[in-house]
């Protein structure tokens, strides 16, 4: 029985009839596209099957397809048919119920009938891709619709402004915290960053170059004017002019430089000693702080030779603690 219903999908495919012999024939009919307004739905052009017991003449197109699909004359494709055609006949009576796959299915009725059920199906609605039945909900009016954009607007406003609002009150915070520009000691950045030689060193005072430049017991040469006195009878020789030799200023030495390996900066003098306080000093034995500029700066240890420090610094940053460590020149 499947074999004929496969053959009768095979040629409803390409024609709008197909009559099986002595039982009736399925006809597709053409159903235009619809909308139904109430329930916002829409049924493209389509086909659907129907059922004809009227038909009943052989119209060769049933043992056309059993000779190409099965390789048989056309006796034996007659052949096969009725015997598809007779068992048919004998499920409908045996049990009220014949099932033909996509294409439907038949029951008997009360008075004896026949009955056909059409299958839900889009197989032969070629003339519209198989587009199923769609639902599209009508769109709002444009006054509600404008409406409800204003309303979902002003929540996103309010909030971008919150959000603009706290990033700038994040950067002051920022800036205030920051060491201005202005009070930064160049010497405090030299710190194994940046290569003593690349540092411009400061000016010379130029009483110290003056005095390095004059060497010592050397009397600078002084012109001496001499003033010719007003002519007399007598000739009065003019005293010698004692010139003292100039004494050479005395170098002073700046203050030698102290090499702090810092860990920590604080604006207050507090926050600074409660720092100290809670220092290990079983890894930092000489810390305390130095004041410069305004800031509080917390070393673990200071030295007068910048090898030592750096090798210091080195050792301490190997600590996790202290791995932001840095180098600090004071005067």
């Amino acid at each position: 029985m499947l074999r004929i219903v496969t053959h009768i999908e095979r040629l409803l495919l390409a024609h709008d009839c197909v009559i099986v012999p002595k039982f009736g024939g399925f006809v597709l009919q053409t159903v235009p596209a619809m909308q139904k307004v109430e329930e916002h739905t829409f049924r493209p052009l389509r086909k659907e099957i129907g059922f004809n017991m009227t038909l009943q003449h052989n119209d060769g197109l049933l043992p056309e397809s059993y000779m190409q699909m099965h390789g048989v004359n056309y006796r034996q494709a007659q052949l096969m048919l009725e015997e598809d055609v007779e068992d048919m006949k004998k499920t409908l009576q045996q049990y009220k119920k014949l099932s033909m796959g996509v294409l439907g299915s038949f029951s008997i009725g009360e008075e004896g009938q026949m009955i056909f059920h059409p299958g839900e199906t889009e197989l032969f609605s070629v003339g519209s891709y198989g587009l199923p039945v769609f639902h599209f909900p009508a769109l709002p009016p444009l006054q509600a619709e404008r409406e409800e954009v204003a309303l979902l607007t002003i929540p996103v406003n309010r909030r971008l402004i919150r959000t603009a609002v706290a990033s700038v009150a994040a950067v002051a915070l920022f800036l205030l915290v920051s060491t201005p520009v202005k009070d930064v000691n160049q010497d405090a950045y030299t710190a194994s960053f940046v290569p003593t030689e690349m540092v411009s060193q400061k000016p010379v005072l130029v009483e110290k170059a003056i005095a390095e430049s004059v060497p010592e017991n050397v009397v600078p040469e002084v012109e001496v004017k001499t003033v010719a006195p007003a002519p007399k009878r007598e000739t009065v020789a003019a005293k010698p002019v004692v010139v003292q030799p100039a004494v050479a200023k005395k170098e002073v030495k700046a203050n030698p430089k102290m090499y702090h390996i810092v860990i920590a900066s604080f604006p207050s003098e507090a926050q600074a000693d409660e720092f100290i306080a809670g220092v290990d000093r079983a890894e930092c034995k000489h810390v305390s702080k130095v004041v410069r500029d305004g800031k509080y700066r917390i070393y673990a240890d200071k030295f007068d030779n910048r090898a030592d420090a750096e090798t210091y610094m080195a050792t301490l940053r190997s600590n996790p603690k202290y791995k932001d460590a840095w180098l600090f020149i004071s005067r």
